[in-house]
């Protein structure tokens, strides 16, 4: 009779630990999407799967600051502002396009116009400055893909989630 209270009062401890958990699994979920978004950084690519394919497109233009250095990582402005929140029953993954306007163009890919203020210039062969009007040009740019449904998220999440459950039933 001893052994069955024991029991008992064993499974009741072991579901309040569950049920804490089951309140913790959002912040599980964020935790892989911020890895899953360095990942995709790191890899120059969307990774699904274990790859990045397809790798995102090489910039047109090389110059001395960017050559040899990775795609959208000029100054780690659009990756340090990309952030997983975790909600009490969902998890939201996101950029604040007040500070990184340019994220979403860079996610999805399509033509933009870029405006050009007026500003002046140096000629390089004679050294003279003169003014340059402001204009507008239409750009078109490829998709850089960062954010988005992998199903590698849900696979690190699961993997820590079953380790903390390991941790509760093997005690």
């Amino acid at each position: 009779m001893q052994d069955i209270r024991k029991l008992a009062e064993d499974l009741r401890g072991k579901s309040d630990e569950v049920r804490r958990l089951q309140k913790r699994i959002p912040r599980y979920v964020a935790a892989a999407a911020e890895k899953m978004k360095d990942a995709n950084f790191s890899a120059q690519g969307f990774v699904e799967n274990g790859t990045a394919r397809p790798r995102w497109k090489k910039r047109k233009r090389e110059n001395h600051l960017t050559r040899g250095r990775r795609i959208l990582y000029g100054t780690g402005n659009l990756q340090n502002n990309v952030k997983a929140k975790a909600l009490a029953d969902r998890v939201s993954v996101g950029v604040d396009l007040s500070k990184v306007p340019y994220a979403k163009i860079h996610n999805e890919g399509g033509q933009f116009v870029q405006y050009v203020k007026a500003h002046t210039r140096k000629h390089y062969k004679t050294g003279k400055r003169y003014q340059v009007r402001a204009f507008s040009r239409k750009l078109n740019m490829p998709q850089r893909k960062f954010l988005g449904y992998s199903p590698d998220i849900f696979k690190s999440a699961e993997k820590d989630i079953r380790y903390e459950f390991d941790k509760i039933f093997k005690h």
